[in-house]
């Protein structure tokens, strides 16, 4: 696991680094430092990096508006917001993560983040479908499945850069081979709700190419969104999984 702490604290960022290396946590490749957001924004483009501790008080842009502009061309990348103030809670469910911190940082509770993001990686990332069709098999990355479409028996897997592939069979047939981000919300529909932006009655809106912070800063009217049906029947239990998954 490759990981990167952003905090334009030097002292605080390196205090951290050494309680990383010393967990009983094996599988750490690397943890690069780096006190300047846009440096490490530079940085992203180019190194794939599997963690991010993101201090949330940066300077000119917040922790938070990074790693969303981050997550837009990294949506693997597990971001754990880091901050010395409890005034972020809300705020940084705008953004995906899967830890708040709160400083000074306790290892007990550094080493449950730790665990939580392999998790959510290992799960981001286990990773491939295999779609059978009259042209041979196709594999595509789980991570850029946006939802799944079943009209009789055919099925369309649709991806967030605008594809759409086919395949014959139930769903039954590919629900034990996709993650636990995906959601039978219909009889004609499953979702990925790491493109489900909010739940707006009996209806997930998916915004293929916006966080929820993004949608807040740019203005619902101006986000591209595709509504999906969630019928009676699963309801109640579509509305509590997508509570869990925000945490």
């Amino acid at each position: 696991m490759h990981i990167a702490i952003c905090d334009d604290d030097a002292n605080t960022a390196r205090d951290l680094q050494q309680k990383i290396l010393h967990l009983p946590s094996a599988g750490i490749d690397g943890i690069d430092i780096f006190t300047d957001p846009d440096k490490f924004a530079f940085a992203a483009e180019t190194t794939r990096y599997d963690l991010v501790f993101m201090d949330i008080e940066l300077g000119s842009e917040s922790g938070i508006e990074l790693s969303g502009r981050l997550l837009r061309s990294c949506p693997d990348m597990q971001i754990v917001f880091v901050s010395g103030y409890d005034d972020y809670y809300l705020q940084v469910y705008d953004v995906e993560h899967v830890f708040f911190l709160r400083k000074p940082v306790d290892s007990a509770r550094l080493l449950t983040a730790l665990e939580t993001a392999r998790s959510h990686l290992a799960a981001t990332r286990s990773e491939f479908i295999s779609i059978i069709s009259k042209q041979g098999v196709t594999r595509i990355p789980q991570s850029g499945i946006m939802y799944l479409e079943k009209n009789r028996r055919l099925i369309l897997f649709h991806t967030s850069d605008g594809e759409s592939y086919r395949a014959y069979g139930k769903f039954s047939d590919f629900s034990d081979k996709l993650n636990s981000f995906f959601f039978q919300c219909h009889t004609s529909f499953v979702v990925n709700f790491r493109y489900v932006s909010e739940m707006r009655g009996r209806k997930f809106i998916i915004s293929p190419d916006f966080t929820a912070a993004d949608r807040i800063e740019a203005g619902a009217d101006s986000v591209s969104e595709i509504e999906i049906p969630v019928s009676k029947t699963y309801y109640n239990e579509a509305k509590e999984a997508f509570l869990r998954y925000l945490g």
